[in-house]
C-alpha cells in the first residue's frame, strides 16, 4: 500500500482533502490520528511485560546516578 502526505495550509483545506478522500472511497487519517494509534499499540504491547517493583527502579536510577554504571550493563 502506498501512502501520501499532504499538507494544508488550513483546517478548511483538510477537511476538504479528507472528505475527497471519503467520497473517492480510500482511506484517509490525520498525521495526529496516526500517533494516536502508534501510541496505543505501543501502550498495548508493554501491558504485556511483566511489571517491576517502583524500589527496585529507583535503585537501579540511585545506582546509575552514583556512577555504578558497570553493574548496570549486567
Amino acid at each position: 500500500m502506498e501512502s501520501i502526505i499532504i499538507k494544508t495550509r488550513d483546517k478548511d483545506e483538510l477537511n476538504f482533502f479528507l472528505e475527497l478522500a471519503k467520497r473517492l472511497g480510500v482511506s484517509a487519517k490525520t498525521y495526529g490520528e496516526m500517533q494516536d494509534e502508534q501510541l496505543l499499540k505501543a501502550m498495548e504491547e508493554n501491558r504485556k511485560t511483566p511489571k517491576t517493583d517502583k524500589q527496585n527502579v529507583v535503585d537501579t536510577l540511585n545506582d546509575i546516578l552514583n556512577e555504578k554504571q558497570d553493574e548496570y550493563g549486567k
